[in-house]
């Protein structure tokens, strides 16, 4: 009778295992599956901030964003990201063909990126570059890729960016070639 018992009970527990584990093994596709959707959708999008005082901070459109909340990331198709300056004037405005926001805090765009002043009488109005990274909390910004920006009378090329947004200050960090435009 202890023999009959002891046998049930192992039959029992090993179909227990073995069950436990074909459901998991279901559950995982799907688990899959749902990380790879995003939450939601918005098509042409568009979303303003300010600061304490009212006064806006910056401004982001999208064609497409996508939002994956598992992942903490947000995706845009065709993003414009304007960064205002206390007087209320836009003083960069940033396109590409597609970028992503992680943590809240880091923007990656990626095609195309177009980094422009709207202030014409900056030394530096232009750069362009493949892939761009942005701290959206400090304005910085960073690349690795080759770099083409242009002012008034300046034209630069290197490989590799290292700037600050809003005092104005960038460096290439290697390859530069510059050329001085007399007008």
């Amino acid at each position: 009778m202890k023999q009959l018992l002891l046998s049930v009970l192992v039959i029992v527990a090993v179909s227990q295992y073995f069950w436990r584990q074909w459901s998991t093994e279901d559950l995982t596709p799907n688990k899959v599956e749902q990380v790879t959707q995003p939450d939601y959708q918005i098509k042409q999008f568009t979303q303003v901030t300010y600061n304490s005082t009212g006064n806006k901070q910056t401004q982001l459109k999208a064609e497409n964003l996508e939002y994956y909340q598992e992942l903490e990331f947000t995706y845009f198709q065709h993003p414009e990201y304007v960064l205002y300056s206390d007087m209320q004037e836009s003083n960069w405005v940033l396109t590409a063909n597609e970028s992503g926001i992680y943590d809240n805090r880091h923007l990656e765009l990626e095609g195309n990126v177009l980094v422009k002043s709207t202030q014409p009488t900056d030394w530096l109005n232009e750069i362009n570059v493949s892939r761009l990274n942005m701290d959206l909390t400090q304005h910085t910004i960073t690349s690795k890729a080759q770099v083409n920006a242009q002012g008034n009378k300046l034209k630069v090329s290197g490989k590799g960016l290292k700037g600050n947004l809003n005092t104005k200050e960038f460096e290439l960090t290697q390859h530069v070639q510059a050329t001085y435009l007399v007008k």
